[in-house]
């Protein structure tokens, strides 16, 4: 504003001058009409002094007019000098608005990263979670995988935008350095002007202090446009560090987005791949079901049928033995008196050997109604063992056997077919008792999350390990007959009470020291 002042005193100025010179110039016309006016009045000697006069008047005039042309050529000189300066300052003004608006966009960007920054580390952290439970959440990974490659997207087309912001700012700093040596030639321009100032120096005696102060306030405002350049420069600087710190960030981040991408491409195709092994696997694991339930189905019905084979052959067995042991019978009482120790023997064998059959034939018979009818109730297994006790109370006080037990469940099964179980156990425990020893049995039961493990210690022989695969088959002995008697089909016959029950039953012995037959039952059948 000082420099357009300074510009508009000049101007008024010259224009004084100019309206001053045209004064005189119409003052010297009209005086110049009146001497000739005098000329063609006077006489012959006043027309020569008044045609020298005139002479000189004309010499007067060219001066004036040679004047009033350098006035008009400064004062076009100064009109395109405050153009140019009013231009300058436009300028001026346009870029220091560019720059409020440029530091308003780095402003609003700076805020926007800073933001970003921290949806981003939100977003990590809900990897870091999201990764802890994706064995779980693998649908949910895969819309996440969408979203983070919208995501990377984004990312990528903001890099570029700054990747086209920086080359603005390069052109920018190239437009600043154009536009300081554009300056500097008009400093070089300004200084010529000076010259030419002080040139025509001698010839503006009364605007000189006026140009000076306006040369000095123009020396002030070149001054004060360079320190403000300067700070542009800077602030250019500034700008242009941050914007390479922010490029720096931008790569960090994108080179944790790849890497995360990555690591996020690897795991779904790990999942991928333990999908398709889940996959075959309960394929696999369904064919072996149906397998299964088809060998199972066969199994029941084969079972079924030799169920019905045993207990129809037992049944129609047990007719011609009843006849040969009543011929037998017939046979003593007749020849009693006739016959010798020889055929005496023969027929004890025949008797013999006729009921080791019907105790053969019964057992079979046994085995083959168990599971026939059954009806599975509320059971007291402690009742149960009570019943046990008191029927074999003969055997165990000839035996002394102790017995203890802990507290047995209440459970859902076949009271008939459980006592059968627990008494075969238990005779079997006091038969196969050490000599001199007296037999001690232990029953406990384990609670499971679904079944109830029952135990049945003893202090007998115990079983030799070659052995103890054998047990549980039907008419399976290891030992003699007359040592220990039995049809050898009790341990067959507990092995399909308890499966009848979707339970086991095993056996651990050392040969000796004695026996524990453990067996489960479910605890809903």
């Amino acid at each position: 504003m000082i420099y357009v002042m300074i510009r508009r005193k000049s101007l008024n100025s010259l224009v004084y001058r100019f309206v001053v010179t045209v004064y005189r110039y119409n003052f010297k016309t009209s005086y110049r009409d009146r001497i000739m006016a005098q000329i063609t009045k006077s006489d012959e000697d006043k027309s020569i002094n008044a045609r020298k006069e005139l002479a000189f008047q004309d010499e007067e005039k060219g001066k004036l007019a040679g004047e009033l042309s350098i006035a008009n050529k400064e004062l076009a000189f100064q009109n395109k000098e405050k153009e140019k300066r009013a231009a300058e300052l436009n300028l001026a003004d346009i870029e220091l608005a560019y720059q409020n608006e440029e530091k308003g966009k780095r402003a609003e960007e700076l805020t926007i990263a800073n933001k970003e920054l921290a949806f981003q580390n939100k977003a990590k952290e809900k990897r870091s979670e999201e990764l802890s439970v994706a064995n779980k959440e693998l649908a949910f990974q895969n819309k996440e995988k969408e979203k983070r490659a919208a995501e990377l997207s984004l990312a990528n087309i903001e890099l570029a935008y700054q990747n086209d912001e920086k080359e603005k700012r390069a052109e920018e700093l190239t437009i600043a350095n154009k536009e300081l040596a554009f300056q500097n030639k008009e400093k070089e321009k300004r200084a010529a002007e000076l010259i030419i100032a002080n040139k025509e120096l001698a010839f503006q005696n009364k605007e000189k202090e006026k140009r000076a102060a306006e040369l000095i306030f123009a020396n002030i405002e070149l001054a004060y446009q360079n320190e403000e350049k300067g700070k542009r420069a800077e602030e250019l600087t500034i700008a242009n560090k941050e914007l390479a710190f922010q490029n720096e960030e931008k790569e960090k981040r994108a080179a944790e987005l790849i890497i995360a991408n990555k690591e996020l491409a690897f795991q779904n195709k790990e999942k991928e791949k333990r999908a398709a092994e889940l996959i075959i696997a309960n394929k696999e694991l369904a064919f072996q079901n149906e397998e299964k339930e088809k060998r199972t189905a066969d199994l029941i019905f084969v079972n079924k049928e030799l169920e019905q084979f045993a207990y129809v052959a037992s049944h129609d067995l047990q007719e011609p033995l009843l006849t040969i042991t009543n011929f037998v019978g017939l046979l003593e009482e007749k020849f009693s008196e006739k016959t010798d120790k020889d055929t005496d023997q023969y027929l004890e064998f025949i008797v013999k050997a006729a009921s080791k059959m019907r105790n053969l034939i019964k057992a079979l018979l046994d085995f083959s109604r168990i599971g026939r009818n059954i009806i599975f109730t509320t059971v007291d297994c402690n009742e149960i063992l009570k019943e046990v006790i008191d029927e074999m109370e003969a055997s165990i006080k000839e035996s002394s056997a102790k017995i203890t037990s802990s507290m047995l469940p209440v459970l859902k099964g076949s009271d008939i077919e459980l006592k059968r179980l627990f008494q075969n156990l238990i005779s079997n425990a006091i038969k196969f008792k050490k000599q001199n020893v007296i037999p001690e049995l232990e029953i406990a039961v384990e609670e499971k999350d679904t079944e109830y493990l029952f135990s049945i210690k003893d202090n007998g022989i115990g079983i030799e390990e070659q052995y103890i695969g054998k047990l549980f088959i039907i008419f399976q002995r290891l030992h003699n007959a007359t040592e220990y008697p039995g049809a050898g089909i009790g341990l067959a016959i507990c092995k399909k009470i308890v499966i009848l029950h979707n339970g086991k039953i095993w056996v651990k012995s050392k040969f000796g020291e004695g026996s524990t037959f453990y067996f489960t039952i479910l605890k809903k059948i």
